[in-house]
């Protein structure tokens, strides 16, 4: 799968760009669990790391708490 123009240099860095998606999906009514799939497809350009993933965990639990 190719990876979307907006996760992709020069435009932005990893984390800015993955809590924009994890907003977008929350504010369009998904849940944890969901964004949390969704977004395993976007991992930063090094790979899954502990904090990556916590960052990610954090943002997203966040996200849907904002929205609820």
């Amino acid at each position: 799968m190719r990876s979307p123009w907006f996760m992709s240099a020069p435009c932005g860095n990893w984390q800015k760009n993955i809590v924009s998606l994890v907003v977008w999906y929350a504010q369009h009514g998904r849940d944890y669990s969901y964004i949390i799939k969704v977004v395993q497809n976007f991992g930063p350009k090094n790979g899954w790391t502990d904090e990556t993933k916590q960052f990610v965990k954090l943002a997203t639990k966040v996200a849907v708490r904002d929205e609820q």
